[in-house]
């Protein structure tokens, strides 16, 4: 379940199952993302172009952002698909998921490569 962050200027929202833990948030704006407090994500603690920046860098699409300060949100020109060590599959870009009849709008995100979709196409670490 997506849980959201609220700020001036940009939410933030998390889903928990699509995390990989690859930390770029953390690494890159420990101000706003900080594991050791509740709540873990503080949007107030940066602008919204710093965590716009560093929620793109997350690559399982687990971090997305809602601007509110009338610059647009995540947008891609071109997407990008790379296979990883473990046959996962990177999609970088503008794209609709389908998974159980419900479409999903999406800028980033890791799928499974070799095992069943049908449940969870979400690669999980």
């Amino acid at each position: 379940m997506r849980k959201n962050y609220t700020g001036d200027t940009i939410d933030v929202s998390f889903e928990p199952k699509r995390c990989i833990h690859a930390a770029e948030c953390v690494k890159n704006l420990s101000q706003v993302f900080d594991t050791a407090k509740r709540p873990w994500i503080m949007p107030e603690n940066a602008t919204a172009d710093e965590i716009a920046r560093v929620v793109e860098l997350c690559p399982s699409g687990a971090l997305e952002y809602n601007r509110k300060d009338g610059k647009p949100n995540e947008h891609h020109e071109t997407t990008e698909i790379n296979i990883g060590e473990d046959n996962q599959i990177y999609i970088k870009g503008d794209f609709t998921l389908e998974v159980n009849d419900e479409k999903l709008h999406l800028n980033r995100a890791i799928l499974k490569g070799n095992q069943q979709l049908s449940e969870n196409p979400f690669y999980e670490k």
